[in-house]
C-alpha cells in the first residue's frame, strides 16, 4: 500500500512523513522528489522546464520505481509529495492501480499564519 501526503509546498509533507511511518509496522519513506533530482542530474539536460514533475518519465518513474520497492520489501511506502497538476496525478495513481497497489490519499492543508 501507498499513504500518499500531497499538499503545497509548505504545508508539512515531510515533517509529517516519519511521524506517519512510525505509526505503520513495515512502512518506508519514499522520497518521489529523488526520482526528479535524478533526471534533473542528466547531462546534457531534458527539455527545459520549471517543475521536473512536467517530464513524463517522472511520473513513470515514481510509479516504477514504488513498485518495484514494494515488490521487494512489501510493507508501505509513505509518500511525503506535492502534485498539484490533476492530470499528474491521475497518471500516477493509474500506474498504481495497474500494478494493483492500494493508495490512500490524504492532502495536507494549513492556513497561511501556521
Amino acid at each position: 500500500m501507498i499513504v500518499w501526503l500531497n499538499g503545497t509546498h509548505g504545508a508539512g509533507k515531510t515533517t509529517t512523513s516519519p511521524l506517519v511511518q512510525r505509526l505503520l509496522p513495515d512502512s518506508r519513506v519514499f522520497d518521489a522528489e529523488k526520482v526528479g533530482e535524478t533526471l534533473m542530474d542528466i547531462s546534457p539536460g531534458l527539455p527545459g522546464t520549471d517543475n521536473f514533475q512536467h517530464w513524463p518519465p517522472w511520473r513513470r518513474l515514481v510509479v516504477e520505481t514504488a513498485r518495484h520497492v514494494l515488490d521487494y520489501t512489501g510493507g508501505t511506502l509513505v509518500v511525503p509529495m506535492t502534485v498539484l497538476v490533476e492530470q499528474y496525478w491521475r497518471e500516477i495513481s493509474a500506474g498504481l492501480a495497474h500494478h494493483a497497489i492500494p493508495v490512500r490519499h490524504f492532502v495536507l492543508h494549513a492556513d497561511q499564519e501556521t
